[in-house]
């Protein structure tokens, strides 16, 4: 005999009647009137009154539980009093429904009892009904039916996700990490993931071969070690140089395979000017942050060079060097353009890209504190006002609207707030005319206009609204969705689509879904809410535009990201914010696929869902961050 579920108004002396009754029966007698009469739920459960199912439909009812009319139309697991909701795949109804009929049809009874004991000893003392039972009459013939969805007469203005604060990661030391709503799977996921499980091996760089000098100056990082004498650390540093034939070769591959995702510095910074000072060709000075800026793109571009294994020592050697060069000079203190473009912003590009996932948290501090260095060195307001011109004023409105970019971008893969705020922004987007002036030799410096048109348009918007400490309301998201489809994209993608070279490939890449990755950010929250609270019909849910603009946008990212790896499998592989935004793109596609099969959505989830695991194991071959991701997923892909 099943036991009882516990009932949270169950005590031991006031309800005893119900086990035993210390009353007799003419006490009973005494209150027929406070006894409740049973519910219209009961009655068809008795099989007095037609099954709500058949009431629906105004049909005729034999009143079995279940009617033969139920059993007839392959919805018997909820009858008497369950209901189809209307609307596109409702004749499917999962079998877990019958238990779950049976389940609440002992609670109910369970409880009708314990209200009916709770009645008759209220009703000794008074003679108003008890609190709790007051409550229930409002809702006493209420019919028992699954959610539908909003009526289109309805205001999408009413509809809200509920308050999400995010998730707070401690540690067994107390260290904490926060991810808000609009972010933290790419991390919380992935960070579970021990390190040996996954990806190829990370060497570590063995900086004995090192001075003791250089050493403590990197440990020192971001502060200036007491007692350093600066010139002769210095000349330490310079001796590791390469030679000036490979440094001019490390930055034109850090242009060529990167320059496509941001404009932080261009080749006549580092070959024209940079390089012949730093080597002596030049008789100009230079400080340990210039010397600092030319270490970190030798880093950087040594992880992008296809010659060298990912991740390579030597890469790991020029970024030493790097920040120990960076300790000769206050960080916090002495604050230059340089500052923020190699302290900050490229060094949070190295960690990114890196192969290590511990560093992706330094990547965030770095990058946002680039933001706030910004703000102090007044790059948010327009160069015009401090009265620069021409081509320097270009290059400061260029790299502002990049670091823009970066800065929302990563508050909304982490879902923190991010540093910059537009209410405060006065720094107006280059023109096309100034592009065609000062952008030499056809390079693409990151997205072009468009991009910084997209970022001032829509995505500031977006991450306004996703990072808000309140939800947005529905309507706002259909407000941005409308917004991001009204972007056009750039004619010359469409003339240059097949063209082989890397930089401009890369960007087209990039940029074709470039409005799907906003949309799927704006739309992935009601997404999972549709899924989880609707999961048997999300299409019949208030959000669901948010499933099919989330599943056709993931979609779109999987594909391209597909072709991309095609046609560059080595560049792709080594691009870490490639695979996280791929990785939730496919978070996405495995939930549709796995908990949405019925929907018959176009194209098939589950072929994209195995299609983009294969892209996703043979990318894991040399990227650390697909193959974490691949550990997550794969157990999803072969579900089937």
């Amino acid at each position: 005999m099943d036991a009882s579920p516990p009932s949270p108004y169950q005590h031991d002396s006031p309800l005893s009647p119900v086990g035993g009754s210390n009353y007799s029966d003419s006490s009973r007698d005494s209150f027929p009137t406070k006894i409740r009469a049973p519910t219209k739920a009961t009655r068809r459960i008795r099989g007095e009154i037609a099954c709500a199912e058949c009431r629906r439909l105004k049909i005729r009812c034999d009143k079995t539980v279940p009617c033969s009319t139920c059993v007839k139309r392959g919805c018997g697991a909820l009858c008497p009093n369950g209901t189809i909701p209307p609307g596109e795949g409702s004749r499917f109804v999962l079998a877990a429904t019958d238990h779950l009929r049976h389940k609440l049809t002992r609670l109910e009874a369970r409880m009708r009892s314990l209200e009916d004991a709770l009645s008759i000893i209220h009703s000794s003392e008074s003679d108003q009904p008890h609190p709790l039972l007051a409550l229930q009459d409002d809702a006493e013939d209420e019919e028992m039916q699954f959610p539908t969805a909003v009526s289109d007469d309805e205001p999408k203005s009413s509809l809200t996700m509920p308050d999400a604060p995010g998730t707070l990661c401690v540690d067994a030391q107390g260290v904490s990490r926060f991810f808000g709503p609009s972010g933290g799977t790419e991390f919380s996921e992935l960070d579970a993931i021990p390190h040996a499980m996954t990806g190829p091996h990370l060497q570590d760089l063995d900086p004995s071969y090192l001075s003791p000098e250089i050493n403590h100056c990197y440990q020192s990082f971001p502060f200036t070690p007491p007692n350093v004498i600066v010139s002769s650390v210095q000349r330490m540093i310079e001796s590791f140089l390469p030679s000036m034939d490979r440094a001019i070769t490390l930055c034109d591959t850090f242009l060529e395979n990167l320059s496509w995702m941001f404009s932080i510095v261009s080749r006549q910074k580092l070959v024209d000017e940079l390089i012949p000072i730093i080597y002596k060709q030049a008789p100009f000075p230079y400080s340990p942050h210039d010397l600092a800026l030319l270490l970190v793109v030798l880093a950087i571009g040594s992880l992008v060079d296809l010659n060298l294994p990912p991740y390579n020592l030597e890469a790991q050697h020029y970024f030493r060097l790097c920040r120990a060069t960076l300790a000769l000079q206050p960080v916090l203190g002495a604050q230059s353009i340089v500052t923020i473009k190699v302290v900050l912003h490229l060094m949070s590009i190295y960690n990114g890209m890196s192969g290590k996932e511990s560093n992706l948290e330094q990547s965030y501090v770095l990058l946002d504190l680039a933001g706030q260095v910004a703000l102090r060195i007044g790059f948010h307001v327009d160069p015009s006002m401090w009265g620069f011109e021409g081509r320097e004023a270009y290059d400061r409105r260029v790299y502002f609207w990049n670091l823009m970019s970066g800065v929302l971008w990563q508050s909304l893969v982490i879902g923190r707030p991010p540093s910059l705020l537009m209410s405060y922004i006065d720094c107006r987007i280059p023109t096309v005319e100034d592009e065609n002036i000062f952008h030499e030799n056809g390079v693409p410096l990151g997205f072009g206009i468009w991009g910084f048109r997209a970022t001032a348009e829509c995505l500031v918007p977006v991450a306004r609204a996703l990072l808000a400490a309140k939800p947005p309301s529905y309507e706002t998201i259909t407000d941005l969705d409308r917004k991001i489809r009204e972007l056009i994209p750039p004619r010359s993608d469409l003339i240059q689509n097949h063209t082989d070279r890397t930089e401009i490939s890369m960007r087209i890449f990039m940029r074709s879904h470039y409005q799907e990755l906003m949309l799927m950010f704006l739309h992935r929250g009601h997404f999972a809410q549709a899924m989880s609270e609707f999961p048997d019909h999300p299409m019949s849910s208030p959000y669901s535009q948010s499933v099919t603009a989330a599943y056709s946008s993931a979609c779109v990212v999987l594909e391209d990201t597909r072709t991309q790896f095609m046609r560059k499998p080595l560049l792709c592989a080594r691009v870490w914010r490639i695979w996280s935004f791929t990785f939730s793109a496919a978070i996405i596609v495995g939930t549709i696929a796995i908990r949405g099969i019925h929907l018959n959505l176009k194209p098939p989830p589950l072929e994209e869902f195995e299609a983009i695991c294969k892209t996703f194991s043979r990318a894991a071959e040399t990227s650390s961050r697909a193959a974490r991701a691949l550990v997550s997923i794969f157990g999803a892909c072969t579900w089937h």
